[in-house]
C-alpha cells in the first residue's frame, strides 16, 4: 500500500492522522510522512497502521480512547525518557489492561494487541508481552505471536522492596514469570 492509498483509506474511515498515530504508538508527523511518501514504514508499523485504519472511527479503540499495546509501549518509552518511576509506568499498564475489556471484534483485538515497537527497555517489553499473553488467555483470545520472543536473561523484580522478592517469586502470574518478570498481580489491576 503506498502513501496515497493509506491517506485515502484513513480519510474513508473518518480518522485523523493524530488518531491513528496515537493508536499505533507513533507521532502524527510519522503518519503524515508515510502518507506523503517521505518515509517508508517498516512491515510491522505498516501492519499496525493498516489495522488501525480498518478498525474505523466507530471502533471502541477510538470512541473510548483505549490504550493499545503499541500506545502503551510508546507511553512507557516516553516515561522512561522523562525519568518516571516504576510505579508511574505501571499506571500505563493498568490502564491498558483495564481497557482490554472493551475489545471484542477481531479487528479491534488485532489493533489493541498489535505488535508494539520497543519501549526502549527489555524489562518493560517483557512485562507488556506477559500482560498481553495473560489478557488474551483470560479473554479466550489467541495469544499474539509477537509475545513469545520476549524473555529476560535475569529475573526482574518490579518492586522497590527486596523483602518482597519471595512473595513475587511465588505469586507472579505465569505469563510474567516465564519471561523473568516478577510482579505483584495486584499492581497490575486498576482499583
Amino acid at each position: 500500500m503506498d502513501g496515497w492509498e493509506l491517506r485515502s483509506s484513513r480519510r474513508e474511515s473518518e480518522l485523523t492522522a493524530a488518531q491513528v498515530a496515537r493508536v499505533v504508538g507513533t507521532a502524527e508527523s510519522n503518519i503524515t510522512a508515510y502518507e506523503r511518501g517521505d518515509k517508508v514504514p517498516g512491515p510491522a508499523t505498516l501492519e499496525r497502521i493498516v489495522a488501525a485504519v480498518a478498525a474505523g472511527s466507530t471502533s471502541p479503540i477510538y470512541t473510548n480512547g483505549l490504550v493499545t499495546a503499541p500506545q502503551a509501549a510508546s507511553a512507557i518509552r516516553g516515561g522512561i525518557r522523562h525519568g518516571w518511576t516504576s510505579r508511574e509506568l505501571l499506571r500505563i499498564m493498568r490502564e491498558h489492561r483495564s481497557n482490554a475489556a472493551w475489545v471484542s471484534r477481531p479487528i479491534d483485538v488485532e489493533v489493541f494487541f498489535g505488535r508494539p515497537a520497543t519501549s526502549g527497555d527489555r524489562r518493560w517489553d517483557a512485562l507488556l508481552a506477559g500482560s498481553t499473553e495473560e489478557l488474551a488467555m483470560r479473554n479466550g483470545m489467541v495469544v499474539p505471536r509477537w509475545t513469545q520472543a520476549t524473555r529476560l536473561k535475569n529475573d526482574w523484580f518490579v518492586t522497590d522492596d527486596p523483602a518482597f522478592h519471595a512473595y513475587l517469586l511465588e505469586y507472579s502470574p505465569d505469563p510474567f514469570r516465564s519471561r523473568g518478570v516478577m510482579v505483584d498481580p495486584e499492581a497490575l489491576e486498576s482499583v
